[in-house]
């Protein structure tokens, strides 16, 4: 019997948007080197849930050099777009599993643990549940608390904070500094409160950017799949 383990850390609509994906679509795929990331074009042929996505890989001449990349282990990140009245960008984080040559040039990749959606819109926003550290002046010089971002774009954010008797429920025009941390590296954006809104255990606010756009861009690509 199949290991659900995988499948069952992906909302349903996580595994429709994979569904959704047709056998023979063209899809985006973002190879890791040591260098910058290499990114190609592949068609999709299937998918064994919870185990594996296969795609075709030319075997052609041409191809080596991309071939050589797709070494077992090796990460990767597929984009595709899902046509409709929105139309939507999904991708997700895979690696290699195997490489076939014979009969056809296939490449079967990890299913995937995480799946990330927006819709095409003029400001692009993605949902990735990125955790953060936040601090403020108004509440005190060295006092951090955490939140989630749930909703993000190059513009600003929508952060939840859990209830905190230690912090207020900041008011519109408090300036906030949200720390993201990827592995070592930790990367800080300032923002203003827009506005918020307190439920029983959380407070969210809409927050905007009060950064330089490069290094907003920057966090951006850092922390979300969708770029």
């Amino acid at each position: 019997m199949a290991d659900n383990s995988l499948s069952n850390q992906l909302s349903k609509d996580d595994i429709e948007n994979l569904r959704s994906l047709k056998p023979g679509t063209v899809v985006d795929l973002q190879i890791a080197t040591p260098t910058a990331p290499k990114r190609v074009r592949v068609a999709y042929v299937g998918m064994e849930i919870p185990n594996c996505l296969v795609f075709q890989v030319p075997a052609s001449a041409k191809w080596m050099t991309i071939r050589d990349l797709l070494f077992v282990e090796n990460d990767l990140v597929v984009r595709y777009v899902l046509e409709g009245t929105v139309g939507q960008v999904i991708a997700f984080r895979s690696t290699v599993l195997k490489l076939l040559s014979k009969p056809s040039g296939l490449l079967i990749t990890s299913f995937p643990e995480r799946v990330e959606s927006i819709g095409l819109r003029s400001s692009k926003r993605a949902q990735p549940g990125i955790a953060v550290s936040v601090s403020s002046e108004i509440v005190g010089s060295g006092v951090k608390t955490t939140g989630i971002v749930v909703d993000i774009s190059n513009k600003g954010c929508r952060l939840a904070m859990p209830v905190n008797p230690d912090w207020p429920i900041l008011d519109e025009g408090v300036d906030l500094t949200l720390s993201f941390r990827v592995g070592e590296t930790e990367n800080s954006l300032k923002a203003i409160v827009k506005n918020q809104h307190p439920e029983e255990d959380f407070v969210y606010y809409g927050l905007q950017f009060d950064s330089d756009e490069k290094v907003v861009s920057d966090v951006l690509a850092k922390h979300t799949l969708i770029t």
